[in-house]
């Protein structure tokens, strides 16, 4: 408790002066400390909605006094990780992580710890069965799999009343919302098993009708999971599976392309739109089926169209409709044998415009490539990637393009590229990178000729046939 101690007297302190009215009724406080930090921000929201920005003070401390709130999930940001965290009036709730190991070293103190302590010993729990056994667990036979994964509910579900039982005043909603986590989590498993057996086409394995019965429990539209991330997705995998069982019945030969096939993510779209009212998780789905459609399909503008034209007759979001009209428009002006627009700019260091048509060099091929400071390790290993293409090919002409829009945040991250044969640019706004760009992954390539035509814009570092691309 050392290390807190200071942040404790402080809230001791500051509550003295409030009214106990106030102080017992109205109030939860919410802070902490972190240890090597990434960022200079912790960002607190509430339903996707940014509730506060937290600069971290000299000691990489922050504290926040939330009045009147509402009780429940909210989620803090450290750049580039999050963990959610259940916040009730009168909370006074202090976190300790360390971000080179950050869900493993975050520990709370103070009125409100116990719950969200034990929150966390739950969402460990469950990455370290689905790091370590569940793609090995999934080779099973359909009824030793559920034996598996019913033991492992059943010792989770234990723990629960474990818990609730030594902490009787914590909150029937909380108790609901970790009940619901973890037979979520259970049913998640259950659909991963089916989609892994997608993916196995020549197994003997055939998966009995019993074992989708839970579905008939579950709720595509439950509230009080609206805005926890690993919900949506469980729900993205339910549509995902039904989807492809309907291609199935459609007599589409099982294969590993019916992901890809317009008919596949079409169904997704009709899914969506027949089973899920909320909006939030609506919204999500909708966004991530589209990203997996133009992720795997930029080359027939026929088929993107009559996907893109559902999309937009389904999704109610007017903010998600002109996202993905600009990433619509942006592959449809990104085919081979086009040119970049003359309308399309990235900033220097000096804030000044630069048109990417005039980023190609005359000398041969040119190369974009994308990354971030808000991913630190990805920023690493592209960038190491793209130092060998650079010795490999010594004539190539290397753009990089980052991502960050706040011009200091990028200044800094560029002094530690340690990287000077490849010139380096970010993009003016957000909306630019699906317009301008097309980015659907920031994996993400653009190869140009001498002449600046594009001959792919949508290469990936990790394509295999990257380097025969360069050659040629």
């Amino acid at each position: 408790m050392k290390y807190i101690s200071p942040l404790l007297l402080f809230l001791i302190c500051f509550g003295c002066s409030e009214s106990k009215k106030e102080s017992d009724k109205n109030v939860a406080y919410f802070g902490g400390e972190i240890i090597n930090p990434s960022d200079e921000y912790v960002l607190l929201y509430h339903k996707d909605e940014l509730v506060d920005s937290l600069r971290l003070d000299e000691n990489n401390r922050f504290l926040i006094k939330l009045k009147n709130h509402e009780n429940g999930l909210y989620k803090f940001y450290h750049h580039p990780e999050h963990q959610y965290v259940n916040l009730e009036k009168g909370d006074s709730l202090l976190l300790r992580l360390n971000t080179l190991a950050f869900d493993e070293s975050l520990f709370y103190s103070g009125k409100g710890a116990e719950k969200n302590n034990f929150y966390t010993e739950l969402y460990l729990s469950e990455q370290q069965y689905r790091d370590n056994s569940l793609y090995k667990d999934c080779k099973l036979t359909p009824v030793a799999f559920e034996e598996r994964i019913d033991s492992v509910y059943t010792f989770r579900k234990q723990r629960n009343e474990e818990f609730f039982t030594q902490n009787p005043t914590v909150s029937v909603d909380f108790k609901n919302f970790i009940n619901n986590v973890i037979t979520y989590t259970k049913y998640r498993y259950k659909e991963t098993y089916e989609n892994t057996a997608h993916e196995r086409v020549n197994d003997s394995i055939r998966i009995p009708k019993d074992f989708f019965k839970y579905r008939k429990e579950i709720n595509l539209n439950d509230s009080t999971l609206n805005y926890y991330v690993p919900y949506i997705r469980y729900t993205m995998q339910y549509i995902n599976n039904e989807s492809y069982s309907e291609c199935i019945r459609k007599s589409l030969k099982p294969n590993t392309k019916i992901n890809t096939s317009l008919t596949y993510n079409m169904n997704k779209l009709k899914l969506i739109d027949s089973l899920v009212s909320l909006p939030n998780v609506r919204d999500q789905l909708l966004r991530y089926t589209a990203y997996s459609y133009f992720r795997n399909n930029h080359s027939d503008i026929d088929k993107n169209n009559e996907f893109f034209k559902m999309f937009q007759a389904i999704s109610h979001n007017s903010e998600s409709k002109k996202e993905i009209a600009n990433l619509h428009e942006g592959i449809k002006d990104l085919q081979k044998g086009s040119f970049f627009s003359d309308k399309i700019y990235v900033q220097d260091s000096k804030y000044n415009k630069v048109a990417v048509n005039n980023l190609s060099s005359k000398k041969g091929k040119t190369l974009f490539y994308f990354w971030t400071s808000r991913q630190p390790g990805h920023k690493k290993l592209v960038t190491r990637k793209i130092k060998v293409l650079a010795k490999e090919f010594p004539n190539l002409n290397i753009v990089g393009i980052s991502l960050d829009t706040n011009h200091k945040r990028w200044k800094r991250a560029l002094r530690e590229l340690e990287f000077p044969v490849s010139k380096q640019y970010r993009v003016t706004d957000d909306e630019s990178l699906s317009r301008d760009f097309g980015l659907i992954s920031i994996n993400k390539l653009i190869i140009t000729d001498q002449n600046g035509r594009i001959i792919d814009a949508f290469s990936n570092i990790y394509n295999t046939d990257l380097r025969d691309q360069l050659k040629k």
